[in-house]
């Protein structure tokens, strides 16, 4: 996770990191309790860089999960079970775990509420995200 720590110093082109914030253990610790098969690469981000606005207003990533239940109508979160939230694109895409699915990356499309896989794992995502800033 060495990959994380250069982040956060900002060297490379990784700028869009620098409005980040670390989260607090006593939240890191919830999360961890909260969720114990939670993917360590997406803990260790929060503790280590942390959450907020990535880029200018290109992502914005919270400080911990939301369920779909927090953000979607009865109907839409019912279809997204299992589903967690940790972050959108500021323009109604929200991105997170599908917890049934071995904690895959999914994007829940804002028209029809779908979840759909984007990547394996946080740190493939993340990689994604920062090259297309």
């Amino acid at each position: 996770m060495n990959l994380y720590k250069a982040l956060k110093d900002g060297s490379g082109d990784h700028r869009p990191l620098r409005k980040l914030e670390v989260v607090a253990p006593a939240a890191l610790a919830q999360l961890a309790s909260s969720y114990p098969a939670l993917p360590s690469d997406y803990s260790v981000f929060l503790e280590t860089v942390g959450s907020g606005e990535i880029g200018q207003a290109a992502f914005m990533l919270y400080d911990g999960l939301l369920t779909a239940e927090q953000i979607y109508d009865k109907q839409t979160a019912a279809g997204l079970a299992g589903v967690l939230l940790f972050g959108d694109d500021m323009q109604g895409y929200c991105v997170g775990f599908d917890s049934g699915k071995g904690w895959a990356v999914v994007e829940v499309d804002p028209l029809n509420g779908q979840a759909h896989e984007v990547a394996g794992g946080f740190e493939t995502y993340l990689r994604e995200l920062l090259s297309s800033l």
